[in-house]
């Protein structure tokens, strides 16, 4: 059998993790730090760099955001094949959100099926 070292979590619950969990944490803060630092550095004018970082994430709200805000912006400065690769961006971008939404919404009527089997059974 192979021993597990245990340590207390850090946000003060009594949950116990192994060492691989703990470097899977440590690792998810970096790479979110790293995206943090990467969204700093991007130039203010590059929003599809900005849009494919978030979509990356699956940080679909912010994406579908910032490409409507981009494809206005677009309008206004005439550009028209700016703003019909945006459209089609955003599309995509909608469609993933819709995704996502659902998915949560399965999960959240599973939970709740679960909770009211229960109930009757007891």
């Amino acid at each position: 059998m192979a021993r597990k070292n245990h340590i207390l979590a850090d946000d003060g619950e009594d949950a116990v993790i192994d060492k691989k969990a703990k470097r899977r944490l440590a690792k998810s803060k970096e790479q979110q730090q790293r995206s943090q630092s990467q969204v700093e550095s991007i130039p203010q004018d590059d929003t599809m760099s900005k849009v494919a970082l978030f979509c990356q994430e699956q940080r679909w709200r912010e994406a579908l955001l910032l490409c409507l805000q981009a494809v206005a912006k677009a309008h206004e400065e005439g550009r028209e094949e700016a703003a019909v690769g945006l459209t089609m961006a955003s599309q995509k971008i909608e469609c993933s959100l819709r995704r996502q939404m659902a998915a949560a919404f399965i999960v959240k009527v599973q939970e709740m099926l679960k909770k009211e089997y229960l109930l009757d059974v007891c």
